[in-house]
């Protein structure tokens, strides 16, 4: 499986991150954080070594947190 490149990985981050902001920078409870990263750290579209999605290229340490946020592959 290959990653997002560098630019589309930019952008995804960029559109999160204005999303974010945007709705008052609220993050998900700890127990739906948890929830979230249980569900990434078992997908196969995580990249472990960099702790990103393999899909939209972002670190899901901070985009499991975000309200706003939510799979690219419909999981949470």
């Amino acid at each position: 499986m290959s990653e997002p490149s560098f630019l589309d990985k930019v952008k995804n981050v960029i559109k999160e991150t204005s999303t974010y902001l945007a709705n008052g920078a609220r993050n998900v409870p700890i127990e739906e954080y948890k929830r979230r990263a249980d569900i990434c750290n078992t997908c196969v579209h995580f990249v472990h070594s960099k702790s990103t999605c393999g899909v939209c290229g972002c670190l899901m340490h901070i985009k499991a947190k975000w309200q706003t946020s939510d799979c690219p592959k419909n999981k949470w």
